[in-house]
């Protein structure tokens, strides 16, 4: 994905649009995803900036209970862009244009996901997730497994009440 604004940077007020479809495999626990970004990179009297929104859809799994989630995510990207810059100003805001005047969106893209998307996924907000014990899905039921934990350092005395 790369946008030509070698003519955008002397029209003051210019404006290059754009909307583009990518394949996303910079995630983790997301299979088959792919995101759409659409926005432009407008001249604002010499100030140029990229504006776009980013869209985001798969398939997941849950961090509780595995089961696959569908997901739709939006996120909105805002960034300065310039032709070069100072050692002083790479603090990796910018976007930084191609020695002929292109710009390479995908990478940009691809980090705006990596920063935005959340860390887990979930099916639902109360998700129960899977029984510590036998593994079973406790958002279709109660496995019947016993909740109470013994602290293993008074397993012994427990043997003894046990035993009277």
């Amino acid at each position: 994905m790369r946008v030509d604004i070698q003519g955008l940077l002397s029209e003051p007020n210019g404006v290059q649009r754009f909307d583009f479809g990518f394949p996303v495999d910079v995630l983790d626990g997301v299979d088959g995803a792919s995101a759409e970004a659409v926005g432009a990179v407008a001249n604002h009297g010499g100030y140029v900036e990229l504006t776009a929104v980013l869209t985001v859809r798969g398939v997941g799994r849950c961090a509780r209970c595995l089961d696959e989630v569908p997901f739709e995510k939006c996120f909105d990207v805002k960034r300065p862009v310039v032709k070069a810059l100072r050692e002083a100003d790479d603090d990796g805001e910018y976007i930084v244009a191609d020695g002929d005047g292109y710009l390479s969106l995908r990478p940009v893209f691809e980090e705006e996901l990596i920063l935005n998307f959340p860390s887990r996924l979930l099916c639902k907000e109360g998700c129960r997730g899977l029984c510590p014990k036998c593994g079973a899905n406790l958002n279709e039921g109660d496995c019947g497994c016993s909740t109470a934990e013994v602290d293993p350092r008074l397993e012994v005395l427990r043997a003894l009440l046990d035993n009277s």
